[in-house]
């Protein structure tokens, strides 16, 4: 198990979750998703020929479009590897909205009446942002990296070997991560989505935090709740299919949960996606997560054992969640589940009305970093496809 496959733990501060300036390893890698995907043919994306009358592409000329948001019939997609903060309106005009010039923006969201909008951006030095932009006022811009630096919400949290330890088993972590096998919420952040609260204010998904802000309308931050570390048993056959030492069977591992999307559901009630921290391929099986944040930042367990839980959408009782490493948004509504939709690496899941909108991650060359064929911002008409429920 080489070091990439846990994420570099200690050398590069604030660049953890694979964040480099240059973003050449894809959306996963920017997640710490240190490995490929499980390749499959490669295809271009959408096109006439392969989308049935109820699908129709909004854009086939995108890289990595992390989040998308909605608000009526304009939609706001982000370009992890772009930089950009674009709208389409439904005209079909596409304006670039902000732009991070060799740094990234991650989540967006738009408030009600879409006359104010936020964006998390990284930039090429490391600063990670909120920015507020209301039509005819300055930017709110709210600093999340100092508040990581200040508060660092996980610092009271043990990652690592958190039991079944011994000190070969530690040597072993502590060398694939770089750092110490056993270790408290390192100072990191990267904010990775938004979305609008019914206060007026808004929620940050932190992906290297591991935290859950709240920003208010004047930009001061607070925390909201974090992402439940996720412990893992270290058994035989896990050992061996990534290639563990035997001294580390029987070592339970706490991995960081890093929260990918936070989504408003019915009643002002909070629902976060996250990835399972360590390998997020699917050497350790299908360990991403959905919870509900609730009051005083107590967090819920709601559906589990998606594979890569990079995004979700939340409508009335029906999660959707896109699944990168499995090829589909799966929707679960009370214990069914259906795979909503299939497609090669969805990153992003928004749903509106009777309409589902997919941001697809480019093909990407994990070695040099150079897409092999574009990415896709796709809409899908739901009402066409509900026979596939149960």
């Amino acid at each position: 198990m080489s070091s990439s496959r846990l994420r570099a733990r200690h050398q590069h501060p604030g660049r953890r979750r694979g964040l480099r300036p240059v973003l050449a390893a894809a959306a996963a890698a920017v997640l710490g998703l240190s490995l490929a995907p499980p390749t499959s043919a490669a295809r271009p994306p959408g096109g006439p020929e392969g989308h049935p009358r109820w699908v129709s592409t909004i854009d086939d000329s995108v890289l990595a479009p992390f989040q998308l948001a909605v608000e009526g019939r304009d939609v706001y997609a982000t370009d992890g590897f772009l930089g950009t903060l674009t709208r389409y309106s439904r005209s079909g005009t596409k304006t670039v909205l902000a732009r991070v010039e060799g740094g990234e923006i991650a989540g967006v969201d738009v408030a009600k009446g879409g006359r104010t909008w936020a964006y998390a951006s990284t930039s090429s030095d490391g600063r990670s942002l909120l920015t507020i932009q209301s039509r005819g006022r300055a930017d709110v811009v709210a600093d999340l990296g100092a508040y990581e630096q200040t508060v660092n919400p996980d610092q009271g949290v043990t990652y690592g070997i958190i039991a079944g330890g011994n000190p070969c088993a530690e040597e072993v972590f502590g060398g694939l991560t770089g750092g110490q096998a056993t270790y408290t919420g390192i100072v990191e952040s990267h904010p990775y989505a938004v979305a609008a609260l019914p206060d007026g204010s808004w929620a940050v998904a932190d992906a290297a935090g591991n935290s859950v802000l709240r920003v208010d309308r004047r930009g001061r931050i607070s925390t909201l709740a974090l992402a439940p570390r996720r412990p893992l048993l270290i058994t035989q056959e896990i050992a061996t299919s990534i290639g563990l030492p035997d001294c580390t069977v029987g070592v339970t591992y706490a991995f960081e949960g890093v929260p990918t999307d936070v989504e408003v559901g019915p009643r002002g009630r909070l629902y976060m996606s996250s990835l399972p921290g360590g390998p997020e391929d699917p050497s350790l099986g299908a360990r991403g997560a959905v919870f509900t944040i609730g009051r005083h930042g107590a967090v819920t367990k709601v559906a589990s054992g998606f594979l890569g839980a990079t995004n979700l959408a939340v409508q009335g009782d029906t999660l959707y969640v896109a699944e990168l490493f499995g090829g589909q948004v799966t929707a679960v509504h009370g214990r069914h589940r259906w795979a909503a939709y299939r497609m090669e690496r969805p990153l992003a899941v928004e749903v509106s009305g009777r309409t589902m909108y997919l941001g697809q991650l480019a093909d990407i060359d994990f070695e040099t970093g150079t897409p092999r064929a574009p990415g896709s911002i796709v809409k899908v008409s739901l009402r066409h496809h509900h026979h596939h429920h149960h």
